[in-house]
């Protein structure tokens, strides 16, 4: 009974605590809202970081060879070609891919496997611009590789640029 009793207390006090206004669990809509594109790139800053510090490892030097203190995003990213990135792992491979052509559009991938799932899932075209939150076409996009070789495509280079901006947060600042 007091086994049972517990049981009930414990179940209510869960209840009532995920029931909490601005609670959030696992993965939930959190109370403290965090813009998407801070976070996006926070992650492409700690892969620059990380490609720095593999690079002193591999060279033996405690400090690595290049290092931009700037904190800009222009070091993080570098402008890719299309043909170089397969558009459906969204990874900069720096070798040519082979072209897919789809509405008229031209997509890029590394194999007939790769093919076939860009042609049976139209979504893996599209891509969100993580300044503008807009959902755009990987086959107009401007991309650009974080140090990992993952891929971002943005609106415009010009989108892209205004990120770029001095003296703002991981060179990030607000859609204009």
């Amino acid at each position: 009974m007091i086994k049972k009793m517990f049981m009930i207390t414990v179940l209510l006090a869960l209840a009532a605590i995920i029931s909490l206004p601005g609670y959030s669990y696992a993965g939930g809509a959190s109370a403290i809202a965090i813009d998407n594109r801070v976070v996006v790139l926070e992650t492409v800053r700690q892969n620059y970081l990380a490609s720095l510090r593999m690079e002193a490892l591999k060279t033996k030097n405690a400090i690595p060879a290049k290092v931009d203190a700037s904190n800009s995003i222009l070091a993080w990213l570098k402008k890719v070609k299309a043909d170089e990135v397969n558009m459906v792992t969204n990874r900069h491979t720096g070798k040519k891919q082979n072209e897919v052509n789809m509405n008229g559009k031209a997509y890029f991938i590394s194999g007939e496997s790769y093919a076939w799932t860009l042609q049976q899932n139209p979504s893996i075209r599209f891509a969100k611009d993580p300044l503008t939150d807009k959902i755009i076409d990987k086959a107009d996009a401007a991309i650009f590789a974080d140090a990992s070789g993952r891929v971002l495509y943005f609106e415009s280079e010009e989108a892209f640029m205004a990120l770029a901006e001095k003296g703002t947060t991981f060179g990030y600042t607000s859609p204009k």
